[in-house]
């Protein structure tokens, strides 16, 4: 079971921290309330703030297939384009498919602009 972790953190950003920048850390079971030994750690208006982490769990996060992917992101585009201009949707749909085939195969996006020629 994943368990949650309560800190007292500094929550200012536009403030320098005068000192650590975590004064103490707890974890608990998931539904308990913060300790009240932790919470007396600081007091309201001091800059510190109460934070609640929900730790990942152990197992790796699955990734979708390259073939799920790009099923996804053709269904995508065909919806947004029978939403968008549902007249030129087609024509639409086999420019943009061919102009970005790995894309739409399911490669990782690189970023960049997507109005580059």
């Amino acid at each position: 079971m994943r368990a949650w972790r309560y800190s007292i953190r500094w929550g200012l950003p536009h403030i320098t921290c005068p000192g650590p920048e975590v004064l103490g850390s707890v974890d608990v079971e998931p539904g308990q309330p913060c300790p009240a030994d932790l919470a007396a750690l600081t007091k309201p208006g001091a800059g510190y703030v109460i934070s609640l982490d929900f730790q990942l769990p152990d197992a790796p996060m699955r990734r979708w297939s390259k073939e799920a992917k790009g099923r996804v992101r053709r269904n995508n585009l065909v919806k947004r384009l029978q939403r968008q201009v549902p007249l030129f949707a087609d024509e639409i749909y086999a420019r943009e498919t061919t102009r970005r085939p790995a894309y739409y195969a399911g490669e990782n996006y690189s970023g960049g602009s997507d109005h580059e020629q």
